[in-house]
Formats: C-alpha cells, structure tokens, sequence
C-alpha cells in the first residue's frame, strides 16, 4: 500500500487513536488501568502492583496500602458503573515512577452536588499535621456510621500512608457530572 492511501485511509476514519492514547504516556507510567473495579480486577493490580514496585520495599507497602483505599473509593462511590453482572465503580489509575517519588492517581466520575463536600474533606486533611490526622481519624471512627460520610476514613489513611497532602483535580463534565482526579506523591 503506497504511503498517500495508507496516510489517507487513517485520516478518513473516525476510530479511536489507540497510538495517540498510548502516546500520553510517558516512559515513567509503570501501571495504568481503566475500568471497573471490581474484587477480581483489584486482586490482579494489587499483585502486579507488589511485583512492579517491589525493587522498593517501603513505597511498594505504601503504594498498596493506597491503592486498597483510593481503589475501594472508586468501587463505592463512581458514578459510573460497569454493567457486567455486580455494579461496581468504573475509574482509572496510574502509577508514575520518578527520581525522588512515585506519583500515584486514580480518576472517577461523580454527581457534581458531592464535588464541593468531597474538595473540603480534601483540604480539611490537608491542613492537618500528621498528630491532627491521627486523632482526626480516631474522631471518625467513633462516629455513628450514618454520620461519618463517604471516604472519610479512607482519605485519612491515605494522606497519613504518604506522608504528603492529597492533591486533587475536578473536570466540569455536564451539568450533572465532574472528573474527580486525585494524585498522592509516595517517596523512595
């Protein structure tokens, strides 16, 4: 095929670019997924995730235990659900190694009326110091369980886990929806 009907047929179709989307990723993404998460889906990460960051035993710990919290958040709470069999929470992840740190995000839809709750749990916790978060947790947990509100504990343990504030970022959808990201630095 000659190269002008080659470069003609890729520009006539409306496919997904898949070399596009491969392309977002730079050298330094170690695991990405997107998709529901489900128990079988998590176990399979969770291996891999022990296996790939493994060389580093201390962030690997950290990266799982994150990764248990940030995951079971998207199977709770997305509001996307796959449709297969179980409603579970579809989302993406990805883990990026650098240098100094491996940069951990997870990304799911929501209703756009919990955006502004889940955005002040997030900087509640992020103005907290590390004793703060501890008894702020303790406070949480000893709260009857209709009052202690979605991820609250969950977030607590994440941010106490990296040792670092929760960084978040909210994409307006449509009137109803967001793309709610949140990225957790864990240091080597």
């Amino acid at each position: 095929m000659e190269a002008n009907n080659l470069e003609k047929k890729v520009l006539d179709t409306n496919k997904f670019d898949l070399f596009k989307y491969h392309s977002l990723f730079s050298q330094n993404v170690q695991i990405s997924y997107k998709g529901p998460f489900d128990g079988k889906v998590l176990s399979v990460l969770g291996t891999y995730i022990k296996f790939t960051i493994g060389k580093n035993p201390k962030a690997s710990k950290k990266i799982f235990n994150i990764f248990i919290e940030l995951a079971q958040n998207i199977a709770h709470y997305s509001a996307e659900k796959n449709s297969f069999g179980v409603e579970e929470g579809v989302g993406s992840l990805v883990i990026a190694e650098y240098p100094e740190y491996y940069a951990f995000s997870t990304g799911n839809i929501v209703k756009n009326e919990d955006v502004i709750v889940i955005i002040e749990k997030i900087e509640l916790i992020n103005s907290l110091d590390r004793e703060q978060l501890r008894e702020y947790k303790r406070v949480q947990r000893n709260l009857p369980q209709r009052e202690k509100g979605n991820a609250n504990i969950g977030l607590i343990q994440v941010a106490l886990t990296s040792a670092n504030p929760l960084d978040i970022e909210v994409t307006l959808i449509d009137d109803k929806y967001s793309f709610f990201a949140i990225t957790v630095k864990v240091d080597k």
